[in-house]
């Protein structure tokens, strides 16, 4: 397993900042691991660098359309905030999924009565504003039942809390790693010995290291409309006949 500390040690390398067997100073390391958590911070954001889709759950309160998520506070869901709710489904006792609809705020704040008087079994949309530290989960209509709700989020990159904490990527993870941390290391302040050459070699791994990955990552969008925009949502253009069969 690798460690937080290889990877910046590796990093710190790649600039020269240090030689092939020189290690790091503790004050060194501990910059190093700053800046190697902020990018990974930063990471967290690109939607195309993680690796895996989480689902998770929690059970509906019955007249109740608003649920709090993080880890601080008092949240009503104890899990990690997550940036954005890609897709979500209730789930009946009898194990029977059904599809609620990811709505923007601004359809939400088009509904007009939001309240108790609005109720059905089973809900059918979704807004979550991402607020922090705690995002807040909108449900409607109002549930009456307490089914559960399953939702995938993205995995947020992991920080390392110590140096000597290890860190489990899959491939290709590690070298994008290395190679970007030490570009953020030069921008925080550690003096690259690198002519233009070496920089501008560094800087090409650290871009095609990262683009490897989201190419990676990346999964199929299977487009699909609104039936009602068309008469015969069936119908296509037969070239042979001229007609829409």
């Amino acid at each position: 397993m690798t460690t937080f500390a290889q990877i910046c040690t590796r990093a710190a390398k790649s600039i020269r900042y240090l030689g092939r067997n020189e290690t790091m100073t503790a004050q060194d390391a501990n910059d190093a691991l700053i800046s190697f958590n902020a990018m990974l911070d930063s990471w967290s954001n690109e939607t195309l660098l993680s690796y895996v889709v989480l689902e998770r759950s929690f059970t509906l309160v019955i007249n109740q359309g608003q649920y709090t998520i993080g880890t601080t506070g008092s949240p009503n869901i104890n899990a990690t905030r997550p940036l954005d709710i890609t897709q979500a489904y209730v789930q009946d006792s009898g194990g029977n999924n059904f599809l609620l609809n990811i709505k923007p705020r601004d359809w939400w704040n088009q509904i007009g009565n939001r309240g108790a008087t609005i109720t059905s079994q089973i809900p059918t949309d979704l807004f979550y504003d991402p607020q922090y530290p705690l995002g807040v989960i909108n449900i409607f209509p109002l549930p009456l039942i307490a089914y559960t709700v399953f939702y995938d989020s993205t995995q947020d990159q992991v920080d390392g809390t110590n140096l000597g904490d290890t860190i489990s990527m899959p491939p290709g993870y590690e070298r994008a790693y290395e190679t970007n941390l030490a570009i953020e290391l030069i921008a925080s302040g550690f003096p690259a010995m690198l002519d233009d050459k070496a920089m501008a070699t560094l800087a090409e791994n650290a871009r095609q290291s990262k683009a490897n990955i989201k190419r990676t990552n990346m999964k199929e969008v299977i487009a699909n409309y609104d039936a009602y925009i068309t008469s015969k949502s069936y119908a296509s253009y037969n070239i042979y006949r001229d007609s829409s069969n």
